[in-house]
């Protein structure tokens, strides 16, 4: 199998390595995939990113656990813990392990909701809580790069969202680009997750005061930073 372009096809069971038992996939990238699993010495449940094999896989893993670890006092960031090298079939694979999250993967949750569309009043308050998360990264110096519904993990308590994103990514632009890009990218993920271009026109005023029609002009303009975003969230009125 090319685990460059495919899915390496774990199954809930299969060994990765004598030290860990696969439970689930969580998901898929560009770069590779997301299981969860189990550390079969303690019983502890942990996430394991592989990556497809290519030329770049090595240095995106160790680019990728640096910046884990630089972000590892950001709640919305995953706890790295470490790398190794699995075996899958005759390849070697690189692995990172991190900490496993229990929610949902944004996209799948969606599912829950009647025509896949959050209601608008709690679509803010899931932006609100990754506006902050993302402010934690700026606010160091960083980016997240690619932000959709597909690496941001939700979990539900009470009336609040717990968030953890995955999936870094870095375009080779400037970290001032890139942070203006993620401002970007969450006005995008307001206006997915409200039901996109078929729902857009009967929104309420404060969904299209985020979005700005997606305009990427009008949307910088309002924010020129997250800071200037997450301010709007906490200070705008219902009409």
């Amino acid at each position: 199998m090319n685990h460059s372009r495919h899915s390496f096809g774990l199954q809930p069971g299969d060994s990765l390595t004598w030290k860990y038992e696969v439970i689930d996939r969580l998901g898929s990238g560009s770069e590779g995939e997301v299981y969860k699993i189990r550390e079969i010495a303690t019983g502890l449940t942990r996430a394991a990113k592989l990556y497809f094999r290519n030329h770049k896989s090595a240095k995106r893993l160790v680019r990728y656990a640096r910046k884990l670890d630089a972000l590892r006092d950001c709640d919305i960031v995953v706890k790295y813990f470490h790398s190794e090298e699995v075996r899958i079939g005759d390849t070697f694979i690189q692995c990172l392990i991190s900490e496993y999250f229990a929610g949902a993967v944004l996209h799948d949750l969606l599912k829950d909701y009647r025509g896949g569309r959050m209601p608008p009043f709690e679509a803010l308050n899931l932006l609100y809580d990754l506006t902050i998360g993302i402010e934690e990264i700026h606010a160091r110096g960083e980016f997240h790069g690619d932000l959709h519904t597909g690496n941001i993990f939700v979990e539900r308590r009470g009336v609040f969202f717990q968030l953890r994103t995955i999936d870094f990514h870095e375009w080779g632009r400037s970290p001032a680009i890139e942070r203006r890009s993620d401002i970007l990218s969450i006005a995008r993920l307001l206006y997915d997750i409200v039901g996109g271009r078929a729902h857009y026109r009967k929104q309420p005023q404060p969904i299209k005061d985020v979005c700005c029609g997606l305009r990427s002009d009008l949307i910088l303009k309002k924010f020129p930073t997250i800071f200037h975003l997450r301010a709007h969230l906490e200070t705008f009125e219902w009409a």
